[in-house]
Order: C-alpha cells, then sequence, then structure tokens
C-alpha cells in the first residue's frame, strides 16, 4: 500500500503572514543572561513576540518574572508585571500592570509601570507607588532605584511610619 500527500501550491502560497506580525513566538519562556559566566538576571514568561526587525523588541504577555543576581550570582531581587516590552537597541525593558518588585531585604514595591534602563542599571517610574517595610507602608508618586532595589527614591512621599522611643527620629 502506498501513501502519499501532495500540497497545492496556490493554496499554500495564499496564506498571508501579516507584516506585523511577530518573527518568532515563544509560550513558557525562560531566559538565562550572563556576563562573564555569572547570571546577572533571568526572564520567565508565559509569552514573548519577538521582532527582528527595526524597531526590534520583545513583547511580553500571560505574566513575566525577572529575578537579578548579585555580583557573586546568588539570587537577589524579584521583578514581576502582567506585560511588558523589551526594546533591544535601546537597552530598555518596560514592564506594566500589576508590577511588584521584592528586594533581598523584602521591601515590597507596587506600581503600574517601571522602566528599567539596563546600560545604567536604573529603574525609573512616574506612577502611583506603593512600598511596603515591616509594618511601614509608604506611598508616593514616582520613584528611582539601582536595579536590584536595594537603594531608592521615592517622589511626592505621604505614608505612616512606627518609630521606636529610642529612634533618633523621635520629637524628644
Amino acid at each position: 500500500m502506498l501513501v502519499s500527500c501532495t500540497n497545492d501550491l496556490d493554496k499554500v502560497a495564499a496564506v498571508a503572514v501579516s507584516d506585523d506580525a511577530p518573527d518568532r513566538v515563544t509560550h513558557q519562556a525562560e531566559y538565562l543572561y550572563t556576563d562573564a559566566g555569572r547570571p546577572r538576571y533571568r526572564l520567565q514568561a508565559g509569552r514573548i513576540d519577538e521582532w527582528t526587525k527595526d524597531p526590534q523588541r520583545y513583547e511580553i504577555t500571560d505574566g513575566l518574572k525577572l529575578q537579578f543576581f548579585d555580583s557573586v550570582g546568588a539570587p537577589g531581587s524579584t521583578l514581576t508585571a502582567r506585560r511588558g516590552v523589551i526594546l533591544t537597541q535601546e537597552k530598555r525593558m518596560e514592564v506594566y500592570e500589576e508590577v511588584v518588585f521584592i528586594n533581598v531585604k523584602g521591601e515590597r514595591m507596587e506600581t503600574e509601570k517601571v522602566v528599567w534602563y539596563q546600560d545604567s542599571a536604573r529603574i525609573f517610574t512616574d506612577k502611583a507607588v506603593r512600598i511596603q517595610r515591616g509594618q511601614d507602608i509608604i506611598h508616593g508618586q514616582g520613584l528611582e532605584a539601582n536595579e536590584d532595589f536595594s537603594r531608592y527614591t521615592l517622589r511626592r512621599i505621604t505614608g505612616t511610619l512606627r518609630m521606636s522611643q529610642d529612634d533618633t527620629l523621635s520629637d524628644e
């Protein structure tokens, strides 16, 4: 018994791919970025659409997690969001919707948008920010920080801080 299949080349040619369609789509992606053999960060995403033509970019949907590593390769802070975009030529990543950044001290930042400038190792947002440090909750409008969120400057601050009697900032 012989079995064969044929393709009608006219029908195959009729299947058109849109010019604005991504060049590659990856589901349940995980990328580990290293520098001199040491991990710098790990990106996990539900879906990544990649465009190789200008403007080159990666659009991330279905959730993302960006794990940073310290100088010796130990896991550090973690950034999560629902979606994002990586602009490769600009060395910039923007993440959106339910953005949460937790540093190694356990401080938790929540906002709706963060921009990470890879070449300067800085993050920035001009959106409303909520930071929880233990029992303290601080609100602000805008933030700038280093990429591991260990040092940051919060703009237009409001909130309540609990201080002990022996704290040098108390009114005594």
